[in-house]
């Protein structure tokens, strides 16, 4: 009889999680529309806006009518989105407002691993991104640093030129 109430509870165990999976699955899944960029779709061209010079990458887009949606994948975790990300999936939303002027972008699609956020496509976001370019265009040398995530120092292009890069910082502290 024991033997016959441990199979009932792993049987239910397992329904248990097939269900919650296959929730998990549908919450996180791609609404409809059709898949017009993509890694393997457009062997990864970079998207490119001529009016305002900005260039970007995104994982997929997808279009339904007149609706088009980007989408981002992040590796690792996040409770909120990262300050960059949002930067970036900015950038995008100008990209495809240049490239597709009678499309609708209204949001993106942010994914990290145990989360996915929706990116409104705001006017303070695009002015912030576009803030940014210029200041990138106007200024020589190498930016300010402007965190304390070593992290962020390690992934940076300016890191070997850097006075101010946490690595260098770390190494000569702890001499």
């Amino acid at each position: 009889m024991e033997a016959i109430l441990l199979l009932i509870s792993v049987v239910i165990v397992l329904l248990v999680l097939i269900v919650a999976a296959n929730g998990k699955r549908k919450s996180f899944s791609v609404p409809g529309g059709k898949k017009i960029y993509g890694d393997m779709l457009t062997k990864g061209k970079v998207l490119r806006s001529e009016r305002y010079l900005i260039t970007g990458k995104p994982d997929m887009i997808k279009r339904k009518g007149k609706v088009i949606v980007p989408y981002e994948y992040k590796s690792g975790n996040a409770s909120e989105p990262r300050t960059g990300h949002l930067l970036q999936m900015g950038a995008y939303f100008i990209i495809l407002g240049d490239m597709y002027p009678e499309s609708i972008i209204k949001y993106g699609i942010l994914k990290y691993g145990n989360s996915t956020f929706r990116v409104e496509n705001t006017h303070g976001l695009r002015s912030r991104v576009l803030d940014i370019a210029n200041e990138i265009r106007t200024n020589s040398g190498v930016p300010s640093r402007n965190h304390n995530d070593r992290g962020r120092c390690f992934r940076c292009p300016y890191k070997n030129v850097c006075s101010q890069n946490l690595i260098n910082y770390r190494a000569t502290e702890d001499a």
